[in-house]
This record gives structure tokens, sequence and C-alpha cells, in this order.
């Protein structure tokens, strides 16, 4: 699956990630490469979204990132 869309630092919990998909779709992501953590960054992810998996920050379902392009 490949995302396109913005990621977000959220306070919430000291700190979340959140990654909002051009779709409408918000993530939390699992994987991203620390050096694309930047607040705005418009972003292509490709991955799957873990249905199992549960995060703290409830801010969406939980993206497993494979691949990541800075756009």
């Amino acid at each position: 699956m490949t995302i396109q869309g913005t990621l977000e630092h959220s306070a919430l919990e000291g700190g979340v990630w959140v990654f909002r998909a051009n779709d409408g779709n918000s993530y939390q992501l699992d994987g991203l490469p620390s050096n694309l953590h930047q607040d705005g960054a418009k972003l292509e992810l490709e991955g799957s979204v873990d249905k199992v998996m549960l995060s703290i920050g409830m801010r969406g379902s939980v993206f497993q990132v494979s691949k990541a392009r800075a756009l």
C-alpha cells in the first residue's frame, strides 16, 4: 500500500507523530526513519496497516512503514 500526506507532531502522551494521508485517514507510524521526523514534512510511504498493533497515542491506525521518501 502506498500513501502520501503530511507528518504532524502532537504533544499528546508526551509526543506522538501522526501522518495525515491525502485521502483523509490518519495513521501513527512504525518504522519511519528518524531523519524524516519533521513537523510538516510531505512524505510518500509504502507499507501496510497493522490491524493488531495498538498505539498509546490513539491517533489512528498503525501504519508499518517499509519504504519512505520525502516529496
